[in-house]
C-alpha cells in the first residue's frame, strides 16, 4: 500500500464506488447523502478521494414515464424514484474537495442486472479514468450490491488492495442470492452493514470469512455542540412533550402515532409536535382532526435544522417507528436529551438498547407505542434523566468525522 503517516493515523487514497450522489441540479430529496458525508470526511482526514458514480442509464422512455408518475410514486411508495435523467450522462464535478465522477450505466429493468459485457467495459473505463487523473487507490469500498459488488471485486483484484463493500436496504437474502453475494466472500476483504441486526440476520445465508462490520453514520461535528446540558431539562413537569420529524410519507408510520396518543394519552397533559413536510400532510391533518386529542397535536411544517433542535430540547419524547437504514434524526434528538422511541430491528436497534437509553419498538406497531409511551409517563424523573443521559453520552459517539474513522479503520483491519 503506497501510503504515509500523519500523527500516527494512515494517509490513503480512497475510491469509494456508488449508486447514488447528491448533486445542486437533481432536487430529489430522497437521494441518501450518506456516501458524500463518508466522502468529505475522509478528505478533511487528509486522504485523497475519488467518488465514481455507477448510476444507471435507462432508455428515454423512463424518464418521460417517470415524470409523470412521479407523484404517484411519492404518495404510494414514499420516495421520489423517478430517475433523473442528468444521470444518463457522463459529468465530474468536485465537492468539498471530492473528485466525483459520473460514469453511467446500461440497463433496460430498474433494479434489474447489468449485462457481464456492461460490467467488463465499467472496469475498464474506471482504470483509465484513475489514470487519466493519477489516482491510484490504495483502498476500494462500494455501497449497494448492484453493480458495486462486481465493480470492487475486480478493481480490487487489479490494484491488488483492501476491498469493502456495504450492504444498505439490499440486505435481504433474496436479494443476496439475486447478486449472488457469496460469490464475492473470497473476493472482498470486508463486507458492512447498516445496523447491528442486518449484520446479524445476514450470518443465516451468507458465509462470511471475516466478522461482519456496522457501517453507522453520524451527525455533523458542530451538532455536538448544540447537546444540551441535562441539568437544563425538566423531567419534572406533568406534562410530556412528544415530537417527530420527518418527511410525511407512509413508511414513516407516523398515522400509527397519532393512534397510539389517541387510543392511551387521553385525559393525559401531553403535546405531540409533527415537524416535516410530504404527501400525506392533509390525510395525517385529518386524522389528526378526527381524534379525541387534536387540540393537542401540531403540525409545523418544514423547519430548519436550528429550529429542529430547539423543538428537541423542549421535548421529553421523541419518536419514529418506521424501518429506517440508519436514521441520523434519532442520534439528533439523543444529543438534545429526548427519549427516544425507535423501530426494532432497524438501523438504530444496536445503537439504543431498549429501556436504557431509549426504548424500541416494532415498525408501525400503535398498540405497542401506546404501552410505551404510557412506561416512560410512568417512569419517575430520576428515570427519565438517567435514559436521557445514557442518551447523550451514546449519541457523542456517532460523530461524522468518529463514524468516517471507524468505517476506514473497519477496511484496513
Amino acid at each position: 500500500m503506497s501510503c504515509k503517516y500523519i500523527e500516527s493515523w494512515v494517509i490513503v487514497n480512497i475510491l469509494l464506488l456508488t449508486n447514488l450522489y447528491p448533486h445542486n441540479d437533481d432536487a430529489n430529496p430522497d437521494i441518501t447523502k450518506v456516501c458524500a458525508y463518508f466522502a468529505r470526511e475522509w478528505v478533511k482526514q487528509g486522504h485523497k478521494v475519488v467518488t465514481i458514480v455507477n448510476s444507471s442509464a435507462f432508455p428515454k422512455v423512463y424518464y418521460t414515464v417517470g415524470k409523470y408518475a412521479k407523484k404517484f410514486i411519492s404518495g404510494h411508495y414514499g420516495i421520489s424514484t423517478a430517475p433523473n435523467s442528468m444521470w444518463s450522462n457522463f459529468f465530474e464535478f468536485e465537492d468539498l474537495g471530492v473528485k466525483v465522477i459520473n460514469m453511467p450505466m446500461v440497463k433496460f429493468v430498474p433494479r434489474g442486472k447489468f449485462f457481464k459485457s456492461t460490467f467488463e467495459n465499467q472496469v475498464k473505463r474506471i482504470i483509465d479514468i484513475l489514470n487519466n487523473n493519477d489516482f491510484v487507490p490504495d483502498v476500494i469500498t462500494g455501497h449497494w450490491a448492484n453493480p458495486q459488488i462486481r465493480l470492487v471485486a475486480d478493481l480490487a483484484k487489479h490494484y491488488n488492495v483492501k476491498s469493502a463493500l456495504v450492504l444498505h436496504s439490499d440486505h435481504s437474502k433474496e436479494l443476496c442470492e439475486r447478486y449472488k453475494v457469496n460469490d464475492y466472500m473470497d473476493k472482498i476483504d470486508r463486507f458492512g452493514f447498516r445496523s447491528k441486526t442486518a449484520a446479524e440476520k445476514s450470518k443465516n445465508y451468507l458465509d462470511f470469512k471475516s466478522e461482519p462490520f456496522v457501517c453507522y453514520s453520524g451527525v455533523p461535528e458542530h451538532f455536538l455542540s448544540y447537546c444540551i446540558d441535562i441539568n437544563n431539562k425538566c423531567f419534572d413537569s406533568s406534562k410530556i412533550k412528544i415530537i417527530t420529524a420527518s418527511r410525511l410519507i407512509t413508511c414513516k408510520h407516523i398515522d400509527s402515532v397519532i393512534s397510539a396518543v389517541n387510543n392511551v394519552l387521553k385525559g393525559i397533559d401531553f403535546e405531540y409536535i409533527i415537524a416535516g413536510d410530504g404527501p400525506l400532510m392533509e390525510s395525517l391533518q385529518k386524522q389528526a382532526a378526527d381524534s379525541c386529542v387534536c387540540d393537542k397535536i401540531t403540525f409545523l411544517g418544514q423547519i430548519d435544522r436550528n429550529e429542529l433542535q430547539k423543538k428537541m430540547s423542549e421535548s421529553t419524547v421523541y419518536v419514529m417507528i418506521s424501518q429506517e437504514t440508519f436514521g441520523l434524526v434519532y442520534i439528533e434528538a439523543m444529543l438534545q436529551g429526548c427519549i427516544v422511541v425507535a423501530s426494532r430491528y432497524g438501523g438504530i436497534d444496536g445503537v439504543i438498547v431498549d429501556g436504557e437509553n431509549g426504548f424500541l419498538c416494532e415498525e408501525g406497531n400503535s398498540s405497542e407505542l401506546g404501552e410505551i409511551l404510557k412506561r416512560i409517563i410512568n417512569l419517575s424523573p430520576q428515570e427519565k434523566k438517567r435514559i436521557a443521559v445514557n442518551a447523550i453520552e451514546t449519541a457523542k459517539k456517532f460523530s461524522e468525522p468518529e463514524t468516517a474513522r471507524r468505517y476506514l479503520e473497519d477496511i484496513l483491519r
